[in-house]
């Protein structure tokens, strides 16, 4: 089991860029939002793009908290959202469904990043435990499964 830790946002960037370079069919993410991450800086996009592209019944789904400001501040999130409906989807936390103080990011259910309160960058990087990721994936399919209708790319207009 291969662990480290991250303490800043830059550090919890890298590992986050870690998961998504090592995912190969499936990326979960569960957090407050989505602005530690980052997802609309070049690179990040194009990882992600690429494994949207990629095909073969890939995977990437984000949970969080709160969507609201995602449109107005990741147009490059909601473009990838819009183009790869099928592969990308963001839903919002149930506002009934009590919230885990963690946040976590899944990669392949045997990596996985972890941040024991999602109002802390310190976290820690596993990158094979297939265990704990086991745990974490547990609770986000729950989460999941009671979640808001998906975040939708496209506004409808009379």
């Amino acid at each position: 089991m291969n662990a480290s830790a991250c303490i800043t946002p830059s550090e919890c960037r890298a590992a986050f860029d870690a998961l998504l370079a090592r995912t190969s069919r499936e990326l979960r993410l569960y957090d407050r939002d989505l602005d530690l991450w980052q997802l609309d800086e070049a690179a990040r996009h194009a990882a992600l793009r690429a494994l949207c592209v990629a095909g073969g019944g890939r995977r990437v789904e984000f949970l969080l908290d709160d969507t609201r400001l995602i449109p107005r501040t990741l147009p490059r999130l909601m473009q990838l959202v819009r183009d790869f409906s099928h592969v990308l989807v963001i839903r919002q936390v149930d506002p009934d469904t009590p919230r885990p103080d963690h946040a976590c990011v899944l990669a392949d259910r045997h990596a996985i990043l972890v941040r024991a309160n999602k109002a802390s960058p310190h976290g820690t990087l596993h990158l094979d435990d297939p265990a704990r990721a086991a745990a974490f994936h547990q609770d986000f399919e729950s989460l999941w499964q009671r979640a808001q209708a998906p975040l939708s790319a496209t506004t409808l207009g009379l």
